[in-house]
Parts: structure tokens; sequence; C-alpha cells
């Protein structure tokens, strides 16, 4: 890949090298080198390689003429997945040194990460925007394609008790023919939630854009404004999904469902009765089973 490495970051990086300081020329060498690796560093992670300092790191961004880090690594990953696809790159991922346990912990510095930076796109009128649509919501419809169907049904499960039942997994299993045909019958006052990652799935934006034509609000959760499916919410939430060694990830997907619908159960306290009603429930059955376990 580095020899036809020619995206966004690498022009601006043969535009600006000349007048960029050593450190910095340090920095764009690395990342001309070693294009997939790079993409994949946050800052602390691409300084310890450049033997530099966070900040210097940091600002590296911005000397090449983007508004902040984050926006310079999406550039990057934007320019890694359109020039490879899932196989090949997670192919060169392979480490075959590396013991499960490094793998597993790697992994988890990861997503601590993908965390990090979803948490710092955060936005306080999205995050607002978002429980109001919801409260406001005649119907809530939610949709998800592949691994972004479990961020669907963690929506739904979170949801049901503050939405008087209302909330409803239009395409289980990620059927995309079975949402488009709950979604045809959107209408103004609804509310449609799709996720949708890497490699973006075409039923997920075929579903938002046809219930955004039918009048329907349109709230998103994807990775980055990239994202085909970003164009079409009326609030968007971007959730950092890069993992090595996984197509994505959907840690910080989920994390923002669970956001979501924490924001909701602080504004509509009458959901906490259904949650002690199956509670009770839980427990009536639990004491049951006790029971016909000690006349056994």
């Amino acid at each position: 890949m580095a020899d036809n490495y020619h995206g966004e970051v690498a022009q601006r990086i043969a535009t600006t090298y000349e007048d960029l300081s050593p450190a910095h020329r340090q920095i764009a060498d690395f990342i001309l080198q070693n294009p997939t690796t790079a993409a994949l560093l946050n800052n602390v992670e691409l300084a310890t390689r450049c033997a530099v300092s966070t900040a210097t790191a940091t600002r590296f961004a911005r000397a090449i003429g983007f508004s902040q880090f984050s926006e310079f690594r999406d550039s990057q990953i934007e320019t890694m997945r359109k020039s490879e696809s899932h196989a090949t790159r997670l192919t060169k991922e392979i480490d075959e040194n590396a013991g499960a346990f490094d793998v597993v912990n790697h992994g988890m510095d990861q997503d601590c990460a993908n965390l990090e930076a979803t948490r710092n796109r955060l936005n306080a009128q999205s995050c607002a925007d978002a429980v109001e649509m919801i409260l406001e919501a005649e119907r809530i419809f939610t949709f998800g394609a592949g691994v972004s169907q479990f961020v669907s049904g963690v929506l739904v499960h979170g949801l049901e008790p503050y939405c008087r039942g209302n909330a409803i997994n239009i395409g289980p299993l990620g059927n995309g023919s079975s949402a488009m045909r709950q979604v045809l019958h959107c209408r103004p006052g609804d509310l449609v939630i799709a996720c949708s990652l890497p490699h973006y799935s075409t039923d997920t934006i075929e579903v938002a854009e046809t219930a955004r034509a039918r009048g329907a609000q349109v709230l998103c959760i994807t990775d980055r404004p990239t994202s085909p499916l970003s164009k079409h919410g009326h609030v968007t939430f971007y959730a950092d999904a890069v993992r090595r060694l996984l197509p994505n990830s959907i840690t910080s997907a989920v994390a923002v469902a669970e956001g979501i619908i924490a924001a909701v159960a602080n504004r509509r306290s009458e959901g906490m009765d259904v949650h002690r009603i199956l509670d009770a429930r839980t427990q009536r059955s639990a004491a049951a089973g006790k029971e016909m376990s000690d006349d056994s």
C-alpha cells in the first residue's frame, strides 16, 4: 500500500513537508512508510512509534492542515478502507509472535482508545436532541445489519420500558427486506434509529433514506462523518470502530446506545415502574423454581 498511498494525508504531507519541523518530518516519514500501521494509532501510540512527545504528535495533525487529531486519523482510516479489503487488511495484521494474552489485551487498549475518541466527539446538543426525539416519537423503529444488529437490539431492549412498548426492531437478524416492509409505513411522528459500521450496509442506508423521505425523524449511529449513513440523520452520533484483526468493533456504538438509553431513563421515570414489575416477576420465578427443587 505504501507505494500507492495517495490519500489526503499523504497529499497534505507532500504540500507541507518542507515547512515541517524535524520532529514533524519524523512523523511524516513514518506515516508514508507505514500507512496502514499509522492509520490505526492514536496520538499517544504514534508519538511512541516516532520517538516524539504526545503533544508533538497531536500538533502534527494541525501542522499539515487538519483541525484536530481525530480528523487526521479519520482521513487515514478512510484511505485505508478504500484501498484494502477487510480480508487483505486482516491478513496483514496477523502477528505470529503475539500470544493470546497479548492480542486480547491490546484489543482492549484499542477499544479504550475508540471509547475516548468517541467521547471526544460527543456533542451536548446532539445528546439533548436525541433524547427529545425519542421522548416525542409516537413509534420507534431500529435497524442494523451485520454486527450493527446487536446495537439495534441493545436500543430496543433498553428503550422499550420508557417508550410504552413502542420500540421495535424492524429487521430481526439484520433482515433488510423485513426492515423495508416496515419502514414504508413510516410517517411524521415516527423515529427510525439506524446503525451502520464499515463496510456500510446498503440496506441500512436505504432504510434511513426512505424513513426520512416519508417524514420520520432519523437518528444515526455510525463511525465517522464520511460514512454514507451520516447525511441521512437529523442527529448523528459517531462511534469509532477501528480494531486490529476484526473488520470493526461495536464497543463504542454500544456505549453510545447505552448512554442514550440512560439519558432517556433520566427523563422518563415511569419506565422504572416497568422494571419493578419485571423484577417482581423474576423474584416470583426464582421462588417457584426453589420450591420445585425442594419438592424434588
